[in-house]
């Protein structure tokens, strides 16, 4: 019985000593924001004081101001007391004055400027590079469909040259292609139709530059299997009499008694 009482006393005096921790709290609140406001209120007080006195404060009037005022003052234009008042009469004297020439008038002279024409001479204009056409017997056929991409290609560098070195060149690279394909016999005809123009452009350049003559021996191997013989043997004497070689051994005197000896052969059969 004792303890139940003491446990009963117990929680009657949590109890009051919590209430009162919660009632000084509050109350500490309360006063905490009272203060709080009260400052506020002071805070806005002192700032409507401070511009009421900003604004009933006027500058005093300096010195300099002063100066300023009466030179200003003394700038203003004065109205006379009286002011005569002028009466022009309707009658007017007519006065000629007459115009007479002095010393210091300048008379301006105008003085003719001679110009001298300086004749230009003519010049003539540096004759220009023009590109050679090629001539009739320079035109070469185009290779047909049997061409592969090769000849196709360089036949076409041959339609674009624009100089007979140019040209010559292309030929004899056709020439060097017909001759790689004699096996086929349309590599072996056009390569050794093209022996005439072949040696047209050879004669137009050789005397301005120098070039590569492989095209003789390939036009001889192509002209001889056509049995071209003739051709064939003439072209090695032209070859000779320009003092070129073929490359082998004996030259193109060689070249021309294998000729003759296949030429002979083929007129036996």
């Amino acid at each position: 019985m004792k303890v139940i009482v003491v446990l009963v006393l117990l929680a009657i005096g949590v109890f009051l000593f919590r209430r009162a921790q919660r009632l000084a709290k509050e109350e500490q609140d309360a006063m905490m924001a009272q203060r709080t406001t009260e400052k506020t209120v002071a805070e806005s007080a002192s700032k409507a004081a401070e511009v009421n006195e900003a604004k009933s404060v006027e500058p005093a009037p300096s010195p300099e101001m002063d100066t300023v005022k009466e030179v200003e003052a003394e700038l203003m234009p004065r109205e006379s007391e009286s002011q005569p008042s002028v009466d022009i009469s309707d009658d007017i004297i007519e006065v000629d004055v007459e115009t007479t020439k002095t010393e210091a008038e300048v008379e301006f002279q105008t003085t003719p400027v001679s110009v001298d024409v300086v004749a230009v001479e003519e010049v003539t204009p540096a004759p220009a590079i023009v590109a050679s056409a090629p001539s009739v017997s320079h035109v070469i056929e185009a290779p047909g469909l049997w061409a592969n991409d090769t000849l196709n290609q360089i036949f076409s560098s041959y339609q674009q040259a624009t100089f007979a070195v140019e040209r010559y060149n292309a030929v004899q690279n056709l020439i060097a292609e017909c001759y790689k394909q004699r096996k086929t016999p349309d590599y072996l005809h056009y390569g050794a139709n093209l022996s005439s123009q072949y040696l047209a452009l050879f004669h137009d350049v050789s005397a301005e530059a120098e070039l590569k003559t492989t095209g003789f021996m390939h036009l001889a191997t192509l002209l001889n299997d056509t049995h071209a013989f003739d051709k064939a043997i003439a072209l090695c004497k032209q070859a000779l009499a320009l003092g070129l070689t073929d490359g082998t051994v004996t030259g193109f005197e060689g070249r021309i008694n294998r000729i003759e000896k296949a030429q002979a052969k083929a007129a036996a059969v």
